[in-house]
């Protein structure tokens, strides 16, 4: 599977069209059953008997004085390490084998130019101001929040990109793992054993939505990070002020990054006081990242993301400002 991997329409096919969502609904009403992570719990049984095991096996070679036990030892974990792979395919990996959404839209990649990032920054800035004070009157969902109007709001994006079934969406979560993300600078992820929604309990009230949205879109069976994310901003912009503007300050910093410093400065003097405030906020939430460990993690998930076929790894956060532009879905004037 990991070396030769069935077709993308294959996977769209038959994975994507009808295994993915039978299965999605059934893990996804299991884990929102029980209030901590299954993710969690089944890590820890997993270091607990891989641990326990060599141990024994280890003890057993030094008293036998023979390397059989190690042998034994090394074909069972790599024989469990095959049935994790399996389990995360089977349960949501093979997602990545399908089509990027650039290929199933209507993408103009002649769009993507360095005015137009300019452009869509400038948008962002001019919308982040203007449905700031709307949002902070609404209130931000809290962490543990499922709201119906962004459940209703992906459902819809997902019946206009042919998704006959709507997602079970999972009950928001915090992990064991809140440290690592703390540390990392992680916002959320996909745990995708039991198809869980688990987010960094330190987001502030203004990133929330926009993560959460993307997490979804995750679970709903967009597996690379820009269509999660593409995905993720549409559901969102339909569900209300919090929401929107949520997106809105999370396209500022994803649109002006890309720019060139200078530029990047001019775009961003005309963002307002209060987006100010709220980035500052979001600045002083990543003090708590651990460069060693960040860089480590992020190198790891990198090399995860390329052996599934995602070549431009992380970097393929990035490519959400070119599906946007390309496909022309927000309207943003043009120069």
């Amino acid at each position: 599977m990991a070396l030769v991997p069935p077709s993308p329409a294959t996977v769209e096919r038959y994975y994507a069209r009808g295994w993915y969502p039978a299965i999605q609904s059934r893990l996804t009403a299991l884990s929102n059953g029980v209030a901590l992570s299954l993710f969690d719990l089944t890590l820890a049984l997993v270091v607990a008997v891989t641990i326990a095991a060599w141990v024994f096996w280890l003890r057993r070679a030094r008293k036998q004085r023979s390397f059989k036990p190690i042998g034994r030892g090394l074909l069972a974990t790599l024989t469990g390490a095959a049935v994790v792979y399996l389990w995360f395919l089977a349960a949501w990996g093979l997602n990545y084998g399908r089509g990027s959404l650039d290929t199933v839209l209507p993408y103009d990649a002649s769009r993507v130019t360095p005015l137009a990032v300019r452009e869509l920054a400038e948008h962002a800035v001019r919308e982040a101001n203007r449905t700031y004070a709307a949002a902070h009157a609404a209130g931000f969902p809290d962490i543990h929040d499922q709201p119906p109007s962004l459940i209703e709001a992906l459902h819809q994006v997902e019946r206009e990109l042919g998704r006959r079934r709507p997602t079970t969406m999972a009950q928001p979560k915090t992990s064991w793992l809140s440290p690592y993300f703390r540390a990392t600078g992680v916002s959320g992820m996909l745990a995708p054993f039991y198809l869980e929604t688990l987010l960094n309990p330190d987001l502030t009230g203004p990133e929330r939505p926009a993560v959460l949205a993307h997490e979804w879109a995750h679970l709903s069976g967009y597996a690379p990070e820009a269509d999660a994310s593409f995905v993720g901003y549409l559901a969102a912009l339909r569900a209300g002020p919090a929401a929107e503007y949520s997106v809105w300050l999370d396209l500022v910093s994803e649109a002006a990054n890309q720019l060139q410093p200078v530029t990047e400065r001019l775009v961003l003097q005309e963002l307002a006081e209060g987006p100010r405030r709220d980035q500052a906020a979001i600045r002083e939430r990543l003090k708590a990242l651990v460069q060693p460990v960040q860089r480590v993690a992020w190198s790891t998930y990198d090399q995860m993301l390329k052996s599934q076929g995602v070549e431009e790894g992380v970097r393929s956060y990035s490519r959400v400002i070119q599906l946007l532009i390309g496909t022309d879905v927000l309207k943003v004037p043009r120069s």
